[in-house]
């Protein structure tokens, strides 16, 4: 009789131990569901995945991991499960093709099948960096400076009250220019800002004049209010330009105005050298 007691007492421990056991495995794990509609789309330098959350999924957020060449490591990003993107930054044509695992992950940090998706970036962007050349009055000349008024150093005193002005009072045949001795050789790119004086006697065409020398001069490029807009109301700032042929001095020839006169006026001048930093450039190992 006690033997069958006994037998009775370990069978009823055993079947409570298994019912707990799978009670705690339920509670302890619960795997989440997948996103649905996975896709990837490339922008210069960027690239974005995107899906749909099934909602009563027991998702927490939205893992993705993959190999960033530009780093040279693994990377894990994570998106909130209200999300349904995660964008990839700082990527790269010249890598060829990403490859990223993407998981969604449960409140008990179990996740869920893998599903991969790869594509190639749109290439990045160029940065450019401008350095205004520092320029004194000593590096600054006319071919017709008016001398009752607008002296040429005014170009660079920051005073929009202030101006240059060519000559008005003296007959000095057109066109009439500005030199600038930049003091240094331009190789890559270059930018100019200018501020005009007032509503008149504005460059409507000029031709920006380049020189290793200050001697033989060849045509950078010539602006005109039409396809540049050079004679707006408030400070003209060119876009970046690439360096054809490399200069050390510039020339601004005037040949035309809004107002048909030879000469013209201009209240401050500035310069800059510009440094290309192009992210697809090939790697360099050090």
């Amino acid at each position: 009789m006690k033997m069958k007691n006994t037998v009775k007492y370990f069978v009823g421990l055993l079947l409570f131990g298994g019912a707990l056991f799978t009670g705690c495995d339920d509670e302890s794990g619960i795997t989440p569901g997948e996103v649905t509609g996975l896709t990837a789309e490339s922008t210069p330098g960027c690239i974005a995945l995107s899906w749909n959350t099934p909602e009563e999924a027991n998702i927490r957020y939205i893992e993705v991991k993959y190999y960033d060449p530009l780093l040279k490591k693994d990377v894990m990003r994570t998106a909130s499960v209200y999300a349904n993107s995660i964008e990839i930054p700082d990527t790269r044509a010249k890598y060829g093709e990403y490859s990223f695992m993407v998981q969604s992950v449960s409140p008990t940090g179990d996740r869920s099948a893998v599903q991969k998706i790869s594509m190639v970036s749109e290439p990045a962007e160029p940065t450019y960096v401008s350095t205004q050349i520092a320029l004194t009055a000593a590096d600054l000349s006319t071919n017709a400076q008016e001398p009752s008024e607008g002296p040429i150093a005014n170009l660079l005193d920051g005073n929009t009250s202030t101006f240059f002005h060519t000559a008005w009072s003296v007959g000095i045949p057109g066109p009439h220019w500005l030199q600038v001795n930049l003091k240094k050789e331009i190789t890559e790119a270059y930018r100019f800002e200018y501020a005009p004086r007032n509503a008149k006697d504005r460059p409507t065409d000029f031709d920006l004049m380049g020189s290793m020398d200050g001697k033989s001069w060849f045509l950078i490029k010539n602006f005109t209010k039409e396809a540049d807009g050079i004679a707006g109301d408030g400070t003209y700032a060119s876009e970046v330009f690439n360096v054809e042929q490399p200069f050390k001095q510039i020339r601004i020839v005037v040949n035309e105005t809004n107002s048909k006169s030879v000469f013209w006026t201009m209240s401050i001048f500035k310069f800059y050298s510009v440094t290309i930093e192009d992210p697809e450039a090939p790697d360099t190992e050090l």
